[in-house]
């Protein structure tokens, strides 16, 4: 098969206490492997003594929703001073975003980048097992 376009997708979504859209951007499953491993700790299962590994949901909500935030910049240390959140860009979202709109633009970041409800909860399992 040849190779196809790589560019990712990328969609404006408009809030209305916002004058800018955000602008998200798909992610690929490599993006994808990264941010699951960063947001997977592993334990010592004190009855087996086996290593576990668990999925931090909220974590990785998190993380997925920044790796996608094209605009505006999380990273802009211009935007951490203004919210007062310096180098964390899941705070500066988080303090920037109405419980509401964070939810929204996490269906949109899903949606964007293939996921729909039902691959995320069998990805949970996944991780699980």
């Amino acid at each position: 098969m040849e190779n196809v376009d790589t560019k990712p997708e990328t969609k404006e979504i408009q809030f209305k206490r916002f004058k800018s859209p955000f602008v998200i951007k798909s992610l690929t499953e490599d993006e994808n492997s990264v941010i699951q491993k960063d947001a997977t700790r592993k334990t010592k299962d004190k009855q087996t003594r086996q290593i576990v590994s668990q999925l931090d949901q909220s974590k990785y909500a998190d993380l997925m929703i920044v790796a996608s935030v094209v605009s505006p910049d999380l990273n802009s240390e211009q935007i951490q001073k203004s919210w007062n959140c310096m180098a964390d860009p899941v705070g500066v979202l988080k303090k920037m975003l109405r419980a509401g709109e964070y939810i929204e633009l996490m269906q949109q970041v899903q949606e964007l980048s293939g996921f729909d409800l039902e691959d995320v909860e069998d990805l949970k399992d996944e991780v699980k097992n």
